[in-house]
């Protein structure tokens, strides 16, 4: 391994971070207590300062398929937490081209559900902060035992529903509308305008109930508790208007 300073690949992800900023201001941070998500390239010094320049290489690009991905795609996201995200992506790669390939799939999904598909969802959040994978893992949980939220199993299984909800949105199928342009697709009973997802989230990891600490890179996912209930439940406490209730 090459003892480099904070060369090349370092200075593409502080160009990164920058980027971010540039883009959609200040990125915010779910994390109690931390107004600011942890930078790109503070992540990174992280995860692969000390791994061989392949290692680091592949990072940037990861990230970068990444976060592109999720600016052109959930332009409108609150919560801009990718510390976990990237660094199970990670974890799962074996080589540096495995790492390229989860990005990639991941960017995939964003598309698919992204506000420019017929999808057409507002926020990332259910995805990075673990609503979704909890919901899945709580259906068979003898059986899934072992995946992780950003797993290749559980990516593949979300695009493959991805692709089964654009399907029956084409073939008009009444639990999934189309939505008119400028829309975004609701499946929750309660109001996601910014404001309430910002007060409901807020609220959420206050309590402790979030089943994914996106924040942080040896966050320890859960599905003990039923999230998706508790998230109506303090939806409703909280005194959150109705939302249109489309499919998804």
């Amino acid at each position: 391994m090459t003892d480099r300073p904070a060369a090349d690949w370092m200075r593409a992800m502080q160009a990164l971070d920058e980027e971010l900023e540039a883009r959609i201001g200040v990125p915010a941070s779910l994390a109690p207590g931390r107004p600011r998500a942890e930078s790109l390239s503070s992540i990174a010094r992280e995860l692969v300062g000390q791994r061989e320049r392949a290692w680091q290489d592949a990072f940037v690009e990861a990230s970068t398929t990444v976060l592109h991905s999720l600016v052109e795609h959930f332009p409108g996201n609150l919560y801009w937490d990718l510390d976990f995200l990237l660094a199970a992506l990670l974890e799962e790669s074996e080589q540096p081209e495995d790492l390229l390939d989860r990005a990639a799939a991941v960017a995939r999904l964003q598309e698919l559900f992204g506000c420019r598909s017929v999808i057409a969802f507002r926020y990332l959040h259910d995805f990075t902060y673990g609503f979704d994978w909890a919901r899945w893992m709580a259906r068979k949980p003898a059986e899934r035992a072992g995946i992780g939220p950003f797993s290749i199993t559980f990516l593949c299984h979300i695009e493959r529903r991805g692709h089964e909800i654009a399907a029956a949105i084409a073939a008009g199928d009444a639990r999934f509308p189309r939505l008119q342009p400028g829309e975004f697709r609701n499946p929750f009973p309660f109001s996601r305008s910014p404001q309430h997802e910002a007060h409901l989230l807020t609220d959420l990891a206050g309590r402790d109930l979030i089943p994914v600490y996106a924040w942080c890179t040896t966050a320890r996912p859960r599905f003990d508790l039923p999230f998706a209930a508790l998230r109506e439940e303090r939806a409703r406490a909280l005194g959150l208007p109705p939302g249109p209730g489309q499919g998804g």
